[in-house]
C-alpha cells in the first residue's frame, strides 16, 4: 500500500500522466464566485449530484491491447482477401476447363443427323438413348466411341477425346461401353 492512489490508477491504466498533471495544477478562482460569497465559504457545484461522486475519467485501452486489435484486424483482412483471390482463381480455372471441354467436344463431335439406329444407355437410374449409324453402334459396343453431354445434348465422341475430358474434369459424365463387361 506504499503507492498512492494516483500511482495505482496510473499503473492500472485508468488515468494518464497528463490527467495527473492537470489535477495537480491550482484552479483559478472566478471573480464572480468571490463576489457572491462574502463569508469566504466555498459554494457547492450545482452540477454535482447529491451523492457527490466525481465523474471518473474516460477509460483508455492499454496500448498493447489496441495494437493487438489493430494487428488482428489487419491479419483477418489479409486472410479474407487471400481467400477471395483463391476463390476467384479456382472459378477462373473451372471456366477455362469448361471452355477446353466444350472445344474438345464440338471439334470431335461424331453425331450424324440422319442416323436411324436407337442406342440405349444408362445414366444413373435413367435409361437414355441416342440415334447412331450401324458403324457407330458397333464402335460404341467395341469401346471406340463414348457418349457425353454438352448444353443438354447427347454427344458422340472418340474414346481418346473422352479420356482427355476425364483427365481435365473427372466429374464429367461420360458413358463408355467396355467390351469386357458384356
Amino acid at each position: 500500500m506504499a503507492n498512492s492512489l494516483r500511482e495505482q490508477l496510473l499503473q492500472a491504466g485508468l488515468i494518464t500522466a497528463e490527467q495527473i498533471e492537470k489535477a495537480n495544477q491550482p484552479k483559478p478562482r472566478s471573480p464572480s464566485r468571490q463576489h457572491n460569497n462574502p463569508q469566504g465559504r466555498q459554494q457547492e457545484n450545482p452540477k454535482k449530484t447529491s451523492n457527490n461522486k466525481a465523474k471518473a475519467p474516460p477509460r483508455k485501452e492499454p496500448d498493447d491491447l489496441a495494437r493487438f486489435y489493430k494487428a488482428r484486424a489487419i491479419t483477418e483482412r489479409t486472410e479474407r482477401q487471400q481467400e477471395e483471390q483463391r476463390q476467384r482463381e479456382i472459378a477462373e480455372r473451372r471456366k477455362q476447363t469448361r471452355e477446353q471441354i466444350a472445344t474438345l467436344i464440338s471439334s470431335n463431335l461424331q453425331n450424324v443427323d440422319d442416323a436411324d439406329t436407337r442406342y440405349n444407355f444408362v445414366v444413373g437410374d435413367n435409361i437414355k438413348y441416342l440415334y447412331v449409324t450401324e458403324q457407330q453402334q458397333q464402335a460404341l459396343a467395341d469401346g471406340k466411341l463414348a457418349i457425353t453431354f454438352q448444353a443438354g445434348k447427347r454427344c458422340l465422341i472418340p474414346i481418346e477425346i473422352a479420356q482427355q475430358i476425364l483427365a481435365l474434369d473427372p466429374d464429367k459424365i461420360i458413358i463408355i461401353s467396355s467390351p469386357e463387361s458384356e
